[in-house]
């Protein structure tokens, strides 16, 4: 069995297609969908870990071994209830 494509179109803002070109230029995509798809895997893949409890992303700089925990709104809303 292949896998199904379905043309999508998005209307954006003009702050978002700038944000969207941007991206789409320092991440190297060869285009703006590359770009969104991408964004959503990472989206989903952050979403699937926050149903599992995991709510904050720590990022390290290799070079100074720093590190920074970010904590996206989204994610924590996302987090299942305690009292299931």
């Amino acid at each position: 069995m292949g896998i199904k494509s379905k043309r999508v179109v998005f209307t954006f803002d003009d702050h978002s297609v700038r944000t969207l070109e941007q991206m789409t230029q320092e991440g190297r995509f060869s285009s703006m969908a590359d770009t969104v798809r991408e964004s959503l895997q990472i989206s989903r893949a952050l979403q699937t870990q926050a149903q599992k409890g995991f709510t904050e992303i720590v990022v390290r700089n290799p070079d100074t071994d720093q590190e920074r925990v970010m904590v996206l709104p989204r994610l924590v809303s996302a987090k299942p209830d305690q009292d299931d």
